[in-house]
């Protein structure tokens, strides 16, 4: 298991680091050769020490599954109308591998606490790591990066897109990341911990700013919210309120200077708005059966390779059947953060849990205006979510009597342990656990 869980982690190196403008190939496809590997030694692991159940712990077991199949099947079905036959195949040899590999060694590696808080920590890390090299670089002249790109670290619109050569993409990884890094500053037990966590989540936030993605941060105050409510921290949400009310009020009055992220944003709202008119016209051209993977690009002359939205994006590509796996996705994205919110499990209110329910949301506002259907970091933080150890504790409303072993007894003790202060142990202050099974 940790041949697996290393080459796991190495594969979340390279879907952070993504940049195929320094290496020449897309780091996230360099990602499947470790990812690919993980589950072969997981498959030997579950022959050898038996029982050969990872199937149905796996698979069968998991949402994303079902989603899959209806998404793959989707992008399939839509290939005789491609105009570029290859691409459109590599399309669906991708998401077959994302949804068919990387979602189930996400949940095989994720169903023990420890080793989801080691990926949790270490996503966040290689993403803080990662902002900080952008900062770092562009205050002392953008040389570095310069180097590897040919280029200048910043666009002509004064966005920087550090060694991404894109600061969408920039702004994406800051997306996933953001929210891991701030409910651990908000929740790790050792000072020098949430000062560490602090000034990762601070770093981010400069990312973000200077990436020019207004997504990101409406992402991140999404993303704010969502783990003020789930955590108790009441002063973090009216803290994010205050924050969106001033910059809202700012920008509406167009008094606002600053960096590019924080500007009006009216010609890119503009141009968001045209590609999806042209979408939606594609779209009740073949409302049944979509045009093909990454085909948007062959059928209109706006400039656009994908329609800046997951959902139509997914519509476009797949027709009926691939729209339809997106919005289950966001079906269980939202039902999983409001159970989260309200308590409804043990393990949910485990703060890495909530930080990756958190991390799913701002992705799913990004999906909104962001290109594309999503990288494999987007789907992160949703493969990790739907990880087998977060389903180990009984509802609150009432699974009595369900059976469970000692070890998943203690991973829905641990939080209580280790996370929730005195007078909620003792009972005062209002219920958070139901004990009656205990």
């Amino acid at each position: 298991m940790i041949v697996a869980t290393g080459l796991y982690l190495l594969a979340l190196l390279l879907i952070t680091l993504f940049s195929d403008v320094v290496f020449g190939v897309n780091a996230q496809s360099l990602a499947y050769g470790p990812l690919a590997l993980s589950l072969v030694v997981l498959i030997y692991i579950a022959l050898v020490d038996g029982p050969p159940d990872f199937i149905s712990r796996w698979w069968t077991s998991s949402p994303m599954t079902v989603v899959g199949l209806l998404f793959v099947a989707g992008m399939a079905a839509s290939l005789p109308m491609a105009r570029d036959v290859a691409m459109a195949v590599r399309d669906v040899l991708r998401w077959t591998f994302v949804f068919m590999v990387y979602a189930p060694v996400t949940r095989a590696i994720c169903d023990e606490s420890g080793r989801c808080r080691l990926c949790a920590r270490a996503a966040a890390a290689f993403v803080v790591g990662f902002a900080a090299l952008a900062i770092g670089d562009l205050l002392l002249g953008g040389g570095a990066a310069h180097a590897m790109l040919g280029t200048s670290v910043v666009t002509h619109e004064g966005r920087l897109q550090s060694i991404y050569g894109n600061p969408g993409i920039l702004a994406g990884m800051l997306i996933v990341g953001f929210p891991l890094t701030l409910s651990f500053a908000l929740s790790d037990r050792a000072r020098a911990g949430r000062l560490a966590w602090s000034v990762g989540t601070t770093v981010i936030l400069g990312g973000m700013l200077l990436s020019g993605s207004r997504a990101a941060l409406v992402a991140a105050a999404v993303a704010a919210a969502f783990i003020a409510v789930a955590l108790r921290r009441w002063w973090l949400l009216a803290l994010t309120g205050a924050v969106v009310g001033t910059v809202g009020l700012l920008l509406a009055a167009e008094t606002l200077d600053g960096p590019p992220a924080l500007g009006t944003g009216i010609r890119s709202l503009r141009r968001r708005m045209l590609i999806w008119s042209v979408a939606l016209d594609l779209i009740a051209q073949r409302p049944l059966v979509g045009w093909g993977g990454s085909q948007l690009r062959h059928h209109q002359h706006s400039g656009f390779y994908r329609a800046h939205n997951a959902w139509l994006d997914a519509w476009l590509d797949g027709g009926l059947l691939a729209v339809v796996a997106m919005l289950v996705v966001a079906a269980l994205v939202l039902r999983r953060a409001w159970g989260t919110a309200a308590r409804r499990r043990a393990n949910w209110l485990d703060p890495v849990h909530i930080a990756w329910v958190a991390s799913s949301l701002a992705v799913m506002t990004g999906w909104t205006v962001r290109a594309g259907i999503g990288s494999r970091i987007d789907w992160l933080p949703i493969f990790m979510m739907f990880g087998a150890y977060w389903e180990q504790a009984p509802s609150a409303d009432g699974e009595k009597g369900a059976a469970r072993s000692t070890q998943e007894l203690d991973g829905a003790l641990s939080y209580e342990k280790d996370f929730l202060p005195a007078e909620r142990k003792s009972g005062r202050g209002g219920a958070v656990v139901d004990r009656s099974d205990q």
